[in-house]
């Protein structure tokens, strides 16, 4: 059994877009009053409030609040269970505590998990997608699917277009992954200036950065000078509860502009994922190489760095890297990821010297031990594909939570 998600742009009339805000502000209440009362819990009984207690509690809510009754009650539930999955994540430490939803946000979702359907056109690709208590929606799908549809995701981007993602399962049983064989395998080494250098057997394939944020740079600086112009009043008042609550009266002009740079970067952001499937397509069809090798990097601390941030950024190495993985699974190809520690950059890969002192600015570099010069990137992408020849215990030393010892060379 594999999962597919595939995601079309829908195109809903005036009526259907007020209903979906009212999915919208539904949902999202319903997130932040679990995680209110989830809260509350905690902090009085020392445990966790369970999900399904919340949700038959949604019955009564309804008839406290009767606009909980124009949206999907599918929905709602879905919203809490959210929730709960965020606090699951945040008590077993895989993310930061959650967070309330804010209406002002650019991106607004809702989830529907049963009683869609996809309708398909007989020749073309204008179709509709049905959803529940909004009814069918126009469509353009562009990609035809056969399998069960599990749910169906709507997003409005900052741009003010609909989206919908659905999750289908084709009933396809998985691909089981080729063996590892050294000579078809490829490394990986990602960068800034080359975005990536692939080195396997057949030779060397150096991947230049398209810098899609940089050549639109000038066009979003215009742009976010315009709507720092426009007029924003933001005015502090008190709840009923006592509680400040900010309002935002925003004129027709700064939406206007506001969408104009959500479109900018919207183009921004599809270009790069664009280019990034069109490279992964190139290396998951390559029927010389099953093995991709790749480099366990610290994104989130990377990107901490302002000198560099912008730049790694403009790169999408984590995009590269998840959409690599997902489409070398469907295949039965292997992405092996090198430890964090595994100095690919440093060690010569003809006879495994390692360099002392290595800096960002030398590109190209001597080995003293043997001679032969590198190029930085090349002989890290070559060291990361010599990564399937070292036994295991190697391999834990250089892993997340261990270092090698520098006077220890990588036996090749």
């Amino acid at each position: 059994m594999s999962f597919v998600s595939y995601r079309f742009r829908i195109y809903p009339n005036s009526l259907q877009r007020q209903s979906m805000i009212g999915h919208f502000g539904c949902t999202r209440w319903v997130f932040n009053r679990y995680l209110s009362e989830a809260d509350d819990c905690y902090k009085q009984t020392g445990k966790t409030m369970r999900c399904n207690d919340f949700i038959v509690r949604l019955v009564k809510l309804k008839e406290e609040y009767p606009w909980l009754k124009d949206v999907n009650s599918q929905s709602l539930q879905m919203a809490a269970r959210n929730a709960d999955r965020a606090f699951v994540n945040f008590f077993e430490k895989r993310t930061k505590h959650p967070r309330f939803k804010s209406k002002h946000s650019s991106r607004q979702s809702f989830h529907c998990p049963q009683n869609c359907k996809v309708l398909f056109p007989e020749i073309g690709t204008k179709g509709h997608i049905v959803l529940p208590k909004i009814g069918p929606i126009k469509a353009i799908l562009h990609r035809r699917f056969n399998g069960t549809i599990k749910t169906v995701t709507v997003v409005r981007e900052a741009s003010g277009k609909y989206y919908v993602s659905v999750l289908v399962d084709d009933a396809q049983p998985e691909v089981v992954p080729d063996t590892i064989d050294f000579e078809r395998t490829a490394g990986i080494d990602a960068g800034i200036k080359t975005a990536f250098t692939v080195v396997s057997q057949s030779g060397t394939e150096k991947i230049d950065n398209p810098t899609f944020l940089k050549k639109h740079s000038e066009q979003l600086k215009k742009q976010q000078k315009r709507l720092a112009r426009c007029l924003r009043i933001v005015n502090v008042k008190e709840n009923e509860k006592g509680e400040k609550v900010k309002e935002v009266t925003v004129s027709k002009r700064y939406e206007k502009v506001r969408k104009e740079l959500a479109r900018t970067h919207e183009r921004i952001r599809h270009s790069r994922k664009n280019w990034i499937d069109q490279i992964t397509h190139r290396l998951v069809n390559d029927s010389q190489v099953t093995t991709y090798v790749i480099e366990d990097l610290n994104l989130k601390g990377m990107v901490k760095n302002h000198h560099l941030a912008r730049a790694v950024s403009d790169v999408g190495i984590g995009n590269f890297y998840r959409t690599l993985r997902y489409k070398l699974k469907a295949v039965g190809k292997n992405l092996i990821v090198a430890g964090r520690w595994y100095p690919s950059s440093k060690r010569c890969p003809e006879c495994g010297a390692k360099k002392e002192s290595l800096t960002l600015k030398e590109r190209d570099w001597r080995c003293t031990q043997c001679g032969h010069e590198h190029d930085r990137d090349e002989a890290a992408a070559r060291n990361l594909r010599h990564w399937v020849k070292l036994s295991e215990s190697d391999k834990h030393r250089y892993g997340r939570n261990g270092r090698a010892l520098e006077e220890e060379a990588i036996p090749f």
